[in-house]
């Protein structure tokens, strides 16, 4: 059922069938490779962002909504995380052409409704831009959905702070299958100010940095990690469970098949 779902296990002919039987989306995971602490591989971004497209993809068609899952865009926005070693990264205008000539690579097939599954939020700005500006020049509307908004009520139930391989993210990759090594997993730049500040870095009591922030702030640019959290971790990784990434994959997947539902015309559930 799985090679079924993604598109680079089909040959052209399987497409072919497929896309005049009828597809109603085609999903697209963005990740990144990137350091995730001590405990997770360089691909978990990637992995969380392909696993949920997957399991989308696998919960519409038990309810008659027809997706495919592109294949897995790897090597992204991350440039921040290139002092810890694998890293790699695009430039954000590389970035940005990448994801237009994706885009219209889908289109020219005829898959019309693109959904991007973001699982890095690095990327968040740069698809912002691209998507709005695939607008503005073909008329095509493109929806990203990023875990972290899409669960954001499950999320927001943590009580430690969000930022990057912490509790949040380690429960997600441990309920989708990630190698994780707990008996790494280390607590670091918890206090994501403090720990700006402790690095003679420029700083305001208004900075948004928790992904859970709530209140009034202002954006503040990213930081080369390294300069404020020596293991990678932004957070506490030592409270990741499995059970707490099961409950953001049990928000996440229904909610996405209700939005490709209703972007190609169907009913909300």
């Amino acid at each position: 059922m799985t090679d079924a779902l993604q598109l680079e296990r089909m040959t052209w002919t399987e497409v072919d069938r497929a896309l005049a039987d009828g597809v109603d989306a085609v999903l697209v995971p963005f990740g990144s490779v990137e350091q995730h602490g001590p405990h997770m591989p360089l691909d978990t971004d990637s992995l969380i962002a392909r696993e949920l497209a997957l399991r989308v993809a696998a919960r519409g068609a038990q309810e008659g909504v027809r997706m495919l899952v592109a294949p897995t865009i790897g090597v992204t926005v991350s440039w921040y995380h290139m002092q810890y070693a694998g890293s790699m990264r695009l430039t954000t205008d590389t970035f940005l052409r990448v994801v237009r000539d994706v885009l219209d690579s889908l289109v020219t097939h005829g898959l019309e409704t693109i959904v991007i599954v973001n699982g890095h939020g690095g990327n968040v700005p740069a698809l912002t831009v691209a998507i709005n500006h695939y607008l503005e020049t073909t008329g095509r509307r493109i929806v990203v959905a990023n875990w972290l908004d899409l669960a954001s009520d499950v999320v927001g139930e943590i009580d430690t702070p969000g930022l990057h391989a912490e509790e949040a993210e380690t429960s997600l990759a441990l309920a989708l299958g990630q190698r994780v090594d707990l008996e790494a997993a280390t607590r670091d730049a918890f206090d994501r100010g403090a720990a700006v500040r402790a690095a003679g870095l420029p700083w305001t009591s208004f900075g948004r940095y928790d992904a859970s922030h709530r209140g009034p702030s202002v954006t503040v640019p990213m930081d080369m990690l390294r300069d404020i959290a020596p293991s990678g971790v932004v957070g506490d990784a030592t409270r990741a469970a499995r059970a707490t990434g099961e409950r953001i994959v049990e928000a996440f997947v229904p909610r996405l098949v209700q939005v490709v539902r209703e972007l190609t015309g169907g009913a909300a559930a």
